[in-house]
């Protein structure tokens, strides 16, 4: 009985999905710490997760659908304390988009780099905004990387 009791103290909460459909809110980041908009840049994108696929959309205009993995090995899942339970605020997990090098220079002329879905693991964030909702974003793991942000519609 200790043990059933102890494993179920050490289980980590379940995951929240990613499908759906997520608006693009902004980029930032880079050496010169840059930040893009749907305002600044004149179009709105968006990302639609089914399943292990996903398809990428400027202005309603598919740009180019694949499939993606989420790795959770890095999980650490934050608490907010709101009520008398605490609510998950974010996960930390990787995700790593799977294309081709045609899709991908597909995706980087479309968005001209203010959005980029390169073949390489990502860092991600998933959690909720009391002002926006569920927030989806990843950044890339380079020392003056990007970050992309979504929120779910």
């Amino acid at each position: 009985m200790l043990l059933v009791l102890l494993t179920a103290a050490c289980s980590k909460p379940e995951k929240k999905e990613l499908a759906g459909t997520w608006r693009w809110t902004c980029t930032s980041g880079g050496i010169g710490g840059w930040y893009y908009t749907p305002e600044t840049e004149g179009f709105e994108a968006e990302i639609v997760f089914k399943g292990s696929s996903f398809t990428l959309y400027k202005d309603g205009e598919k740009v180019t659908s694949g499939t993606y993995h989420i790795d959770y090995d890095v999980d650490e899942t934050m608490y907010t304390n709101k009520g008398e339970e605490d609510e998950p605020f974010y996960s930390w997990f990787n995700i790593r988009f799977h294309l081709t090098e045609a899709q991908w220079k597909k995706v980087a002329e479309a968005f001209n780099g203010k959005l980029s879905l390169c073949s390489y693991k990502y860092f991600a964030t998933l959690g909720h905004s009391e002002a926006e909702g569920e927030v989806f974003s990843f950044c890339d793991e380079c020392c003056d990387g990007f970050c992309y942000t979504f929120v779910k519609k």
